[in-house]
């Protein structure tokens, strides 16, 4: 009994608890970078994952120090559409009067891409702050998380923007410098409006493509943001011109996987890509959407091959309801990266009966309703980026010796 009570037996208990406890305790800090990296690919999408990576630099230098988990990310959570820019409802008559791209949310339950549309520039000040620069702005184009847009200005060279919405004030301005691309032309050259190229592995820099054309050639005009510099290629043949006047190259600028296209005729449907990555051509007929594919053929020929073609009917009796009798068609508004942003309409253009937008997963061909806005403008998805301070090191993202 007395040996139960002797104080040297509870300084030895305590140790024991102590070293117990010592070795069950795990926390986030204790795990190891793969570890970690597995828990982020199990975040429900890019704007979590965001919040995440961010939340202190051993996150971030995870992230940004492996390629293959950004690659596996990309596949598992595709990168979430915020919204779709729309250009104005009229051409820009007048530079001085404002005329500027509207901005539609998608609806999202995702709080975390909430909060990152709420934190956005999506009304874009930062360019209508611009002292210098005239009150109108067309929008050209959205990729990579970038928006181009091309100032109302009548000088010659045409002020052009490209703007981060998510990163608020960054922009970047520069002239078109495009009086070089019109020499030796055959008649009257006619040029068409410009295109983003961007990378996944490099979201700091970007390329502006324009495109020129005369009675028979065409001459392809590129933007490098990192120099600031234009460079212009030569002139080449067009073979199989259709015969035309000067517009015969109709302004329905597409793009997709680095390659650019441009229509002879006007058609509905646009090129953009599957979930993996492949090009593809989406049309519609009626409610039918179809997806064609680059295939080799018997004869070794390697061209556009009709993939599929789905009826939407049922699925829009659902998605819309009782409106579906309101409609008669969807239109192609866009394709990128394995979806189809799809607008309801009518066969005779009633301004009375707005469009529903809806996007169509080209994986699963499940549609979603988005919103319901007029549709008398060209519309721009605008998906999620990621971030450059989460890709490499890029400038001042670079990462740090500390930890």
């Amino acid at each position: 009994m007395a040996g139960e009570g002797s104080p040297t037996q509870l300084p030895q208990a305590k140790r024991r608890n102590k070293s117990s406890s010592a070795t069950t305790t795990t926390t986030i800090h204790s795990l190891t970078d793969d570890l970690l990296l597995q828990i982020f690919l199990r975040l429900p999408s890019l704007a979590t994952l965001v919040r995440a990576a961010l939340a202190c630099r051993r996150h971030r230098r995870a992230v940004v120090s492996s390629p293959d988990f950004r690659r596996r990310f990309r596949e598992l959570h595709p990168a979430p559409l915020m919204g779709l820019f729309f250009a104005p409802p009229t051409a820009v008559l007048d530079p001085m009067l404002p005329a500027f791209p509207s901005f539609f949310p998608a609806r999202r339950h995702d709080r975390d891409l909430a909060a990152a549309l709420r934190g956005g520039d999506f009304f874009l000040t930062s360019i209508q702050e611009h002292p210098d620069k005239a009150h109108s702005w067309e929008i050209y184009d959205c990729r990579g998380g970038y928006v181009l847009l091309c100032n109302g200005d009548q000088s010659t060279e045409r002020p052009m923007a490209v703007v981060n919405p998510l990163a608020r004030r960054s922009q970047r301005f520069f002239d078109d410098g495009l009086d070089d691309t019109f020499e030796d032309c055959r008649g009257t050259p006619v040029l068409r409006s410009e295109r983003l190229l961007c990378s996944d592995e490099d979201p700091t820099t970007f390329r502006v493509v324009a495109l020129t054309h005369d009675e028979s050639r065409v001459r392809a005009s590129v933007f490098f943001s990192d120099t600031g510099e234009w460079k212009i290629h030569p002139w080449f043949d067009v073979p199989g011109r259709p015969r035309r006047s000067k517009g015969w190259l109709l302004n329905n600028n597409m793009q997709s996987k680095g390659f650019m296209y441009w229509l002879y005729t006007n058609h509905n449907f646009d090129i953009g890509e599957t979930n993996s990555g492949a090009r593809c051509i989406v049309y519609t007929v009626d409610f039918t959407v179809g997806v064609m594919l680059r295939r080799t053929d018997s004869d070794g020929v390697e061209k556009w091959m009709l993939d599929r073609a789905t009826p939407l009917d049922t699925q829009l009796d659902g998605v819309l309801r009782n409106q579906k009798g309101n409609y008669d068609e969807l239109l192609v508004v866009a394709v990128r990266d394995g979806f189809a942003y799809l607008a309801s309409s009518k066969k005779v253009f009633d301004p009375q009966t707005p469009s529903w937008f809806l996007s169509l997963c080209l994986e699963t061909m499940k549609l979603e309703n988005l919103f319901q806005k007029a549709y008398n403008s060209g519309g721009h998805p605008y998906v999620m980026a990621w971030p450059p301070c989460l890709v490499g090191n890029h400038g001042r993202f670079a990462l740090e010796g500390s930890t």
